[in-house]
């Protein structure tokens, strides 16, 4: 494998996608029978729910490329260089278990453990390509994790997802606001 690969389950996808044509269309209906003000009013408030879709069943997704995984949760990302994890396993979500010296840095809390909110067993389904997949995409990582050489100075990195708490921030003031000019 060469370059980067991103990991995202479908629901996800499905979810925004419908979401937000619900969206448009409850909007689309407040201008036709009303006015560009009052969508302009109500908006915000529609947004509120595409935005809880969109970090909670979207945006959670894995990168992969040659030298690290990059293991995007709800509102967090946290960057792990292959040497830092010492084994990947699926039980009920996708778990990255880290190495003695990456544990004590603090991703993963006690156990050294980074679980990945995107894939869990739930989405994998009943059907034997859904398991097959999955075990495709655990031979992957794996293949990965054992190709790459040491890394020294390695660490895991935990970041927050800035455009998301952004987007959180616009959308408050925009509720605010819209409270305050409607009275």
């Amino acid at each position: 494998m060469t370059g980067r690969r991103v990991l995202r389950p479908a629901t996800g996808t499905f979810w925004l996608v419908a979401v937000a044509v619900v969206v448009l269309f409850l909007l689309g209906d407040v201008v036709v029978r009303g006015s560009w003000g009052q969508a302009l009013l109500i908006a915000p408030w529609l947004l509120i729910p595409v935005w809880f879709v969109y970090v909670f069943l979207y945006a959670p997704h894995l990168e992969l490329d040659e030298e690290r995984v990059r293991v995007h949760n709800v509102l967090r990302t946290i960057s792990l260089p292959w040497s830092t994890v010492d084994d990947i396993a699926m039980r009920w979500q996708l778990e990255f278990h880290l190495t003695a010296d990456a544990a004590a840095t603090g991703p993963g809390g006690r156990k050294g453990v980074v679980e990945a909110w995107s894939f869990s067993r739930r989405w994998g389904g009943t059907g034997r390509r859904r398991t097959d997949d999955t075990e495709v995409t655990l031979d992957v990582m794996r293949g990965l994790h054992a190709s790459v050489g040491r890394q020294p100075d390695a660490r895991p990195t935990v970041s927050w997802d800035i455009p998301s708490l952004v987007a959180a921030a616009v959308i408050a003031v925009a509720c605010v606001a819209s409270v305050t000019i409607a009275g």
